[in-house]
């Protein structure tokens, strides 16, 4: 996985580049992921530097040479430390190169200084602009009488790891003694319908007895995930009954890079077995006597990717989890297991991802759901900028390759043949572009109102496959690729999180939807987010309850700059009689909420006015996503 040059030279600490009496030194700061450099190597002028020249200082521990690092002793270099390189006998008289071999993503190299010239940009106008001009046309059709099919109600999932501050100081206090109540708040306004939990990459290598307890007895341990200190303050019955406080379903991810069949095996008993069990005595004694009968359990995370703690290959990891599945379910016959599939770009056959998946479906008689995981645009594509007007037309059609892979996905497994039905679950998923100068990590991102239109459209793919897609998870859900950020004495909701707010008002039920909108092309940003031509402009989903007292209008604008008049068409036996409308704006799509300005971006409620019952016009804004409810004020509650 390749790293754009432009996000390793800000490793460098400005102006610490300098020469000494001996030489020259410079400061590396991670402000990128943690790694693991087994070899490390500077260049000046394209003249390599003899490995007993450099000393490295790591800032919490002491110099060694660099001749010394290797497999067997590398250079760990976690993410907010500072590591000194002093370069003794050369004198600075070229441009300074640094090429290092990771555990995580493989060889990088970059230069400490770069002179390329910054392309011009399109500016997007602020929205007030829009009333100047005249409004684009678009038209939805709603069949009332024809609904689809039933949503899974876990399709806005979220994902919780113990990664950077999305635990400790995020969902809970930072000495994890109890939940944050600021945070709390948020939360409840998003109706969560199930949380993945602890990993992630971090799941590979924790075991979960660690957690459980007498809070003063747990032990401390490295997380060799993110080689950070993971108190285990938090853990199994503190996530689980913030769960039940929540009524969230908790989904589970066991160890399978450094733990056992017989570990898992434990951790179903101790959520599931009844009191009078020995893991349910275990339990009991740690304060929960009744089971938490915890249902949705993933084997493994990412097994596939060299930085995983057990990476290994496909039929490898098929063996591994067979042992797994059958230790689990001898304890629990009723849970349903996930296990780690891949998401492939292509319809190549020969796509390592496509042959990866091909040969965990072998398998199906063993699990129930086959998850893959997407961040749009993958690291190895990001750019130091982007044209505005380019990259808002790419984001806001990127779902458009996320439902390319949901399709192909769904192709390989009704190909399989498999013994059991198999569905999708898409366990992590967000956009990823580069973080803000400043930011103390690559998870540190700046959502934008543009960011909340690729959630919505997002969502809305979700609910058009629905009879493909049972499980789907954000990752994450607190400040890491935040929904929510917090600091020592706030929490404020990010231009994401509002998708979700509205999403969670849609009914069970999706019905056919025909959409009549104008186009536009995108561009590339990405092996994952190509360049498409004619995308529509209005995007539109809708829902109705089963009782058909409720329906939803789930729109998104997707032009910048302009208003959309839309007609909506009811077709069928309607109703309802009042309409009322939400919306996300803001006064630009770049704009994003800050603890300064929590309320950049945020929803706008109308007052419910008269829906004709067949055909009525609204106003979408520039750059925004409008959630349109249809009901009968008269109904009984």
């Amino acid at each position: 996985m390749p790293i754009p040059e432009f996000i390793l030279q800000k490793l460098i600490v400005p102006g610490s580049l300098k020469e000494t009496d001996s030489g020259f030194e410079f400061v590396l700061l991670n402000t990128f992921a943690s790694a693991t450099i087994n070899n490390f190597q500077v260049m000046v002028a394209n003249n390599e530097i003899s490995p007993s020249s450099i000393t490295i200082i790591p800032s919490n521990s002491d110099p060694y040479s660099g001749k010394s690092i290797s497999t067997e002793q590398p250079l760990y270099a976690p993410v907010g430390e500072q590591i000194t390189i002093k370069i003794s006998n050369y004198s600075l008289d070229g441009n300074v190169q640094i090429s290092a071999d990771t555990r995580e993503i493989g060889h990088i190299e970059f230069s400490l200084a770069d002179s390329k010239k910054m392309k011009s940009k399109k500016e997007i106008r602020p929205s007030f602009y829009s009333f100047f001009q005249k409004p684009l046309q678009a038209s939805i059709e709603v069949n009332l009488d024809q609904p689809r099919g039933e949503a899974s109600p876990f399709l806005l999932g979220q994902f919780v790891e113990h990664l950077e501050r999305c635990v400790y100081d995020g969902i809970w206090t930072n000495d994890g003694k109890v939940l944050r109540e600021d945070t709390l708040e948020l939360l409840k306004n998003l109706k969560i319908p199930m949380i993945r939990y602890p990993g992630g990459n971090f799941a590979s290598g924790y075991h979960w007895e660690d957690g459980i307890g007498p809070k003063n007895e747990r032990p401390g341990r490295t997380d060799k995930a993110w080689l950070a200190e993971e108190s285990n303050q938090v853990g199994t019955d503190e996530f689980l009954s913030f769960c039940e406080e929540m009524d969230i379903e908790p989904y589970l991810v066991v160890n399978d890079g450094s733990g056992t069949p017989e570990e898992g095996a434990r951790w179903v008993a101790y959520c599931n077995s009844p009191e009078a069990s020995e893991q349910g005595q275990r339990r009991s004694k740690n304060g929960h006597p009744q089971p938490y009968n915890v249902k949705y359990w993933g084997i493994g995370n990412e097994v596939w990717g060299q930085w995983q703690i057990g990476t290994t290959s496909a039929k490898e990891y098929v063996k591994r989890m067979k042992e797994f599945a059958h230790a689990m379910k001898a304890v629990d016959p009723s849970i349903k297991l996930i296990c780690v599939g891949n998401n492939p770009l292509s319809d190549d056959p020969t796509d390592p991802r496509n042959l990866w998946n091909d040969e965990v479906l072998k398998s199906s008689e063993d699990f129930d759901f086959l998850s893959w995981h997407i961040y749009q645009p993958e690291q190895e594509s990001w750019k130091e900028s982007y044209d505005p007007k380019d990259l808002f037309g790419s984001v806001c059609a990127a779902p458009i390759d996320f439902e390319n892979i949901i399709n192909r996905v769904h192709s390989q497994i009704q190909n399989s043949n498999g013994k059991n039905k198999i569905t999708q679950c898409i366990d992590e998923w967000n956009l990823w572009l580069p973080p803000l100068p400043g930011a103390k990590s690559m998870h540190q991102v700046t959502y934008t109102l543009r960011d909340s239109l690729y959630v919505a459209g997002i969502i809305n793919t979700l609910y058009r496959n629905f009879d493909k897609v049972d499980i789907a998870n954000l990752a994450q859900l607190v400040n890491v690729l935040p929904l929510i950020k917090t600091n020592d004495s706030s929490a404020i909701a990010t231009s994401i999180y509002f998708p979700f707010v509205l999403a969670a008002e849609l009914e069970e039920m999706v019905l056919p939807v025909k959409v009549d909108s104008p186009t536009y092309d995108s561009f590339e940003i990405g092996a994952n987010v190509q360049a498409h031509n004619n995308v529509p402009v209005v995007d539109a989903i809708a829902t109705q309850s089963q009782e058909k007292d409720e329906c939803s209008i789930l729109v998104i604008n997707r032009s910048a700059e302009k208003r959309t008049k839309l007609s909506i068409t009811m077709v069928g036996a309607s109703g309802y009689s009042q309409m009322s409308i939400k919306e996300i704006r803001a006064s630009s799509p770049e704009a994003a909420n800050t603890f300064e300005h929590p309320e950049q971006v945020k929803i706008h409620s109308k007052s419910p006015k008269k829906f004709s019952g067949k055909i009525n016009t609204i106003n979408l804004p520039p750059s925004s996503v409008v959630l349109i409810k249809l009901f009968d004020p008269n109904r009984e509650v």
